[in-house]
């Protein structure tokens, strides 16, 4: 017999200012309690439907279940009651919804759909922490990740899971069944060339994705696996793979996205997110050659780094939208310290949305990304300087700015950049920039504000980034009141960073060291609340 919807038992409360120290003013963040993972993303009727980790009793992770928030324009977010809540929370917890995904079964081929209503199917992870038989009858041990679904039939607001026969993967194939304890977050998408669908799910330690097929959402076959390759510094999660065509023309590719916990990009700790281009036929993903590193490069990490910050993590795209729109969310925190950044009453914010793009970059497939949300924004100031050099006051301007930062330099040395979310004496600064040397742009927030929650926090971060033709440096810049996201050149450089900074950090400066920055423009618009 199947559960009863799964359903808080109050909605959150309503969005309140929402203007609490370090409290994003554009990003998506609960009103209260600890969230991770971004899941179940899906477009629809014209409603964008983020699930996320979230913890219903408190701010540190903790029965994991999941959370649920809409929004229109990705920016202006409406958030529900729990969607599925911990079963047993909060004193007898016997089984917890890790990440997964969300698909809308237009076909009804999983029989759900009911009246002529069509059922949303989630798969997700089942993490058991207790041995026990479950109603299906199956047994599982203490610790044991398998996966799982559950249906809706009014549009995600509430679920019945699939207890007739979950988990319907209940453990890893032939010969991996001792990775039961590390077998998790599948992604379904539907494949047209070969109708029917497909599941990515991760085998955490060992650095592999097992690919499963399935014509009814309910019984799944393995196909094949992949990995490893690339960047193995620590557990594979959150995998999917989806396809983008190669500078917009007939040359179609896949990317399979992949988060890697610690282990992340170069110069940073923690979590990370890589990808890697390829092929797919229904069945296999084939990497293209140019897209694998070598075996001597997996000392230092090399890989295709999503965004080169450190609070990047879990990235995940709607399903729902055309290929060409495709637009990922990712978990604006790091596992290194994302259980002490110092806000309240909640715990962790979402990147901001962004479009991702495949375009040849110095020869390569490279995935550049931009901002999928069109801002609310009011006000606008324009700087502009033929020459620069020291520093230029730019005085008060904000604490959740949108910029675009050009300029170029004829030597190959020395820095330019811009100091933002800053106190009037700079004690308080975080440097946004370009290091003509070693061509990066970077963000250093070692002064960012408060940052002695965590031995590590006080860094700079980098990012690869040729000179444009022309020589110049494009950057845009995302200033929230805990974060700055960078885009660099196309967006092929992109740097995901948290601050915190004190409630006046809001004056701004340039700085030119190593010698005379030229033809220097700023445009700055003031980020309108979503919340307001």
């Amino acid at each position: 017999m199947l559960a009863s919807p799964q359903v808080a038992s109050a909605a959150p409360p309503g969005h309140k200012a929402y203007t609490e120290l370090y409290r994003p003013q554009y990003h998506f963040s609960p009103a209260k309690n600890w969230m991770n993972d971004p899941n179940g993303l899906i477009y629809h009727d014209g409603v964008y439907h983020l699930y996320y980790q979230y913890n219903p009793g408190g701010t540190t992770w903790g029965a994991m279940s999941w959370g649920h928030a809409t929004s229109r324009d990705l920016t202006q977010w409406t958030e529900h009651p729990v969607a599925l809540q911990a079963r047993g929370f909060p004193d007898n917890i016997t089984e917890m919804y890790f990440s997964g995904s969300i698909v809308v079964d237009e076909r009804n081929t999983s029989g759900f759909g009911k009246k002529g209503k069509v059922p949303w199917v989630a798969m997700y992870t089942s993490y058991y922490p207790l041995e026990q038989t479950l109603p299906s009858g199956k047994h599982v041990r203490k610790d044991q990740q398998a996966q799982s679904i559950a249906y809706s039939l009014d549009q995600g607001m509430t679920w019945t899971t699939y207890d007739a026969a979950n988990p319907i993967i209940a453990e890893p194939p032939a010969p991996y069944q001792d990775q039961v304890l590390e077998f998790r977050d599948p992604n379904v998408f539907w494949h047209d060339e070969t109708r029917q669908w497909i599941a990515v799910v991760s085998l955490a330690k060992l650095h592999k994705i097992l690919i499963y097929t399935s014509n009814n959402l309910k019984d799944w076959k393995l196909a094949s696996e992949f990995g490893p390759v690339n960047a193995v510094g620590g557990v594979w999660e959150c995998p999917s793979i989806f396809p983008l065509s190669l500078d917009g023309g007939d040359d179609l590719k896949w990317i399979l996205m992949l988060g890697l916990n610690p282990g992340g990009p170069p110069g940073t700790v923690g979590s990370g997110s890589q990808y890697i281009v390829g092929n797919f036929n229904g069945t296999t993903f084939t990497a293209d050659p140019e897209s694998i590193y070598t075996p001597e490069d997996q000392d230092s990490q090399v890989a295709n780094w999503l965004d080169h910050g450190p609070d990047f993590y879990a990235a995940l795209g709607f399903n729902g939208l055309p290929q060409d729109k495709r637009t990922v969310i990712a978990w604006m925190n790091n596992w290194q310290y994302g259980g002490v950044i110092p806000t309240d009453p909640w715990r962790s914010a979402m990147s901001a949305p962004r479009h991702l793009e495949l375009k040849t970059i110095d020869g390569k497939a490279t995935i550049v990304s931009e901002p999928a949300a069109r801002l609310k924004t009011q006000g606008g100031r324009t700087f502009t300087f033929r020459r620069l050099d020291g520093e230029r006051e730019l005085g008060r301007l904000g604490k959740a700015l949108e910029i675009e930062l050009s300029f170029s330099r004829k030597a190959t040395e020395g820095e330019f950049g811009i100091a933002l979310a800053a106190t009037k004496d700079y004690s308080q600064e975080t440097r946004v920039g370009y290091d003509f040397a070693a061509g990066q742009v970077f963000v250093d927030r070692s002064r960012s504000g408060e940052v002695g929650f965590d031995g590590t926090f006080a860094s700079r971060y980098y990012a690869p980034l040729s000179l444009g033709a022309d020589g110049r440096v494009s950057l845009r810049i995302m200033l929230d009141w805990s974060s700055v996201e960078v885009f660099g050149g196309d967006g092929e450089a992109t740097i995901t960073s948290q601050i915190f900074p004190s409630k006046d950090a809001v004056y701004s400066r340039l700085f030119s060291t190593g010698g005379e920055t030229g033809n220097v423009k700023v445009g700055v618009k003031e980020v309108r609340s979503a919340w307001r």
